[in-house]
């Protein structure tokens, strides 16, 4: 049986520096997507109707009747 043998890297500042661009792509994928979901709530829910019982601020309704 074959035993797999890691070779040692020369430099293992090249080593350092490929973790680190791995870090950083990984990182950058994910403020990507964080960015893409928070504006995807933020338009649900400006897009949402108000529930009721609580006021429409972006429609003003005429008050209600005076006795």
């Amino acid at each position: 049986m074959k035993r797999l043998v890691v070779k040692k890297t020369k430099n293992p500042l090249i080593l350092v520096f490929a973790i680190i661009g791995v870090c950083a792509v990984l990182y950058g994928v994910w403020h990507l997507y964080a960015q893409q979901v928070a504006q995807e709530r933020a338009r649900a829910l400006f897009a949402a109707p108000a529930s009721s019982g609580v006021p429409d601020i972006f429609h003003d309704a005429p008050p209600p009747p005076q006795p």
